[in-house]
């Protein structure tokens, strides 16, 4: 057990390296112990297998990890343990393996090798996180106040904008009347909009939901009810991503709910709001080995007593081919 865990302990400093250098230096799958044990039943052979990849370690707690494995034709899932390893038998023969762990990571597929009979073996996998360039699709920011205010907005995406409305210059100034709409330069508007390309990892996430075309509009419609969102708000947020998610089949849905939006923009504000609340969804088709990733959550409330603010944006990123 405790070599195991050395060889995770040891691999998670290695992942602190840029994906290609880890490609270069580090083997998806090698055996690097192999003992002769004569109680394995003949035929076959013991396989240990210590696994470790980038962002295992944020898994909220409570969930399982599972990995998804083949050898040769025969096909499963592994539920991890704490040092995120597991034990299965296997043919003593020339074997080819397969495993994934779920969206986010590549697939690590070994060449043909021969597994010797009647063996205790240990072996570590190393998965990598794929990124992809993702576009944060319309976040927009409304303002909310009984009483007039001046304002001043910071918002400082993981990269670049490529577009913003009003102009953006290193923040947005201007004031809030209470009916929700704000002046800035003159000019009134409804909301504030954003728009970045991004280098995104996906990760193994709290919440999950398959969600089919004729269920869109109403599950929407139930979970923005939930979080406090007004009829307008919630009339933006859906006529823009209900036809998105509508133009597939299936869809699997995530949400990202307050301090997880912060991966894709941080936002400051003086005066400081009583509330900054926050909502992206990130989706995609629906492939059936997001299955395993389908977790509901109960939905808070958001705080909407005083001055405060309300973002809601989105990303749709492609599965890989499984």
């Amino acid at each position: 057990m405790k070599t195991g865990f050395l060889f995770v302990l040891l691999m998670g400093f290695v992942f602190a390296a840029k994906a290609s250098d880890i490609r270069k230096s580090v083997p998806g799958f090698y055996i690097y112990k192999t003992i002769s044990n004569k109680s394995v039943k003949n035929g076959e052979a013991s396989l240990t297998l210590h696994f470790n990849a980038p962002n295992f370690r944020d898994i909220p707690s409570g969930y399982q990890t599972m990995i998804y494995y083949s050898v040769n034709e025969f096909v499963d899932t592994l539920v991890l343990d704490s040092l995120f390893s597991a034990n299965i038998r296997i043919p003593a023969k020339k074997t080819v393996f397969k495993f994934w762990p779920g969206p986010g990571y590549e697939e690590v597929i070994t060449d043909s090798m021969l597994i010797e009979n009647q063996t205790d073996n240990e072996a570590q996998v190393n998965f990598l996180s794929w990124s992809t360039m993702i576009e944060v699709d319309k976040p927009v920011i409304y303002l909310q106040s009984p009483y007039k205010v001046d304002f001043s907005i910071r918002v400082n995406p993981a990269n670049d904008f490529t577009f913003t409305y009003p102009a953006y210059e290193d923040s947005w100034k201007g004031t809030l009347d209470p009916s929700g709409q704000m002046t800035i330069n003159g000019k009134k508007y409804p909301y504030l909009f954003w728009d970045s390309k991004q280098e995104f990892i996906p990760g193994k996430h709290p919440n999950g939901y398959r969600i089919s075309r004729q269920e869109v509009i109403s599950f929407l419609e139930e979970q923005l009810s939930n979080t406090g969102l007004n009829y307008r708000e919630k009339t933006d947020f859906i006529t823009y991503w209900g036809p998105r998610l509508m133009k597939y089949e299936n869809v699997f849905l995530q949400f990202y709910l307050q301090e997880a939006c912060d991966q894709f923009a941080t936002i400051q504000c003086d005066p400081a709001p009583t509330a900054i609340n926050r909502l992206y969804i990130g989706f995609s088709e629906w492939n059936d080995r997001f299955e395993k990733y389908i977790r509901p959550i109960e939905f808070p409330t958001f705080k909407r007593n005083g001055f405060n603010i309300l973002e809601w944006g989105g990303y749709e990123f492609k599965s890989i081919e499984l």
